[in-house]
């Protein structure tokens, strides 16, 4: 199964001209809730539901604890979750302490499992889903486009 992706139209803030432009973006399907991850889980490993859902909320809550300590948390085949931040620089030294602290984030660094199913995924261009500014239309009509043609 192939990731899909479609064409917008943005106007990105880096840039000073605000010039839009072009760029294929994910078609994300819907969040795999709890629920169905812990059905999965136990339909590939054999183990009852109710204790893969034990097992799943023990492990959340126990990368929690471990993190709120400040500590990087590895799950093996999965990748590590590195508690983070970005901060205000500053030229004086004092302005430069926790209340220049502007967002708390948890970075993930993927397993190499992980990248390497990242860098084989395949994609599909959903031209249905995407800008109308340059679909061809034939003389049949037809708003079709090929991956090939974008």
């Amino acid at each position: 199964m192939a990731l899909r992706v479609r064409r917008i139209k943005k106007a990105f803030g880096f840039d000073k001209t605000k010039t839009e432009k072009y760029v294929i973006v994910p078609d994300r399907a819907t969040v795999v809730g709890f629920e169905a991850l812990c059905d999965q889980v136990a339909a590939v490993s054999g183990i009852n539901l109710g204790m893969v859902q034990s097992v799943v909320y023990g492990l959340v809550k126990s990368m929690t604890t471990f993190i709120w300590q400040g500590h990087s948390v590895q799950v093996t085949g999965s990748g590590i979750f590195v508690p983070s931040f970005n901060a205000k620089s500053s030229l004086d030294e004092k302005e430069a302490n926790v209340d220049s602290i502007h967002h708390v984030k948890l970075r993930f660094l993927p397993s190499a499992e992980l990248r390497t199913v990242m860098k084989s995924m395949e994609f599909e261009f959903d031209v249905t889903d995407s800008t109308n500014d340059s679909k061809t239309t034939s003389e049949g009509g037809g708003d079709s486009e090929s991956p090939d043609e974008i």
